[in-house]
């Protein structure tokens, strides 16, 4: 791969290793895309309770998703992630190199990736905008430089947007 290429994509584990053993406390949260209106309200929660409760104690939050670089701009730019609600990245990589990764290496083994076509959304997606399809929402959270806490995936049955149900409530992390 070019040498441009973000470690997330060329080399997926050895960047989620030096992300987990240089900070204390780590996210990172796999949504949809900039255009749903479920994972904005889900991303909002969650960086307001980092905000209010977890930014002081040191933790890196990161929203990836497998829209791609625009996508993630997009998202960043309309949402505030950054800027009013405290994330530290906000990435998009439609190879889906870091889900996949996370799949293969049983870390979210459980993640699902759907074509668009697949899933029965309210909004417009342009095509091939997911050549590798979309990744539902899902996430990882590591504590003590690297020691993995917490993991939750939609696996893309029990309901789609924020209202599902397993979906964890930042307060009861």
């Amino acid at each position: 791969m070019a040498s441009d290429t973000p470690l997330y994509v060329s080399d997926p584990g050895t960047w989620l290793t030096e992300l987990t053993k240089e900070n204390d406390f780590v996210a990172i949260v796999i949504f949809q895309g900039s255009w749903c209106k479920y994972d904005k309200h889900y991303l909002h929660k969650l960086g307001r309770y980092n905000k209010e409760m977890m930014k002081g104690e040191g933790l890196k939050l990161i929203a990836w998703t497998s829209e791609g670089p625009e996508g993630a701009r997009k998202a960043d730019r309309e949402w505030g992630l950054k800027e009013k609600f405290g994330f530290d990245d906000v990435i998009g990589d439609e190879t889906n190199a870091l889900a996949n990764y996370l799949i293969e290496d049983c870390i979210l083994e459980k993640l699902v990736i759907k074509k668009p076509e697949e899933l029965d959304v309210k909004y417009p997606i342009p095509d091939g905008l997911y050549p590798n399809g979309i990744v539902l929402p899902g996430m990882i959270w590591y504590a003590h430089y690297g020691t993995m806490v917490m993991e939750w995936e939609s696996q893309g049955n029990e309901g789609h947007g924020f209202s599902t149900a397993v979906r964890p409530n930042p307060a009861g992390m």
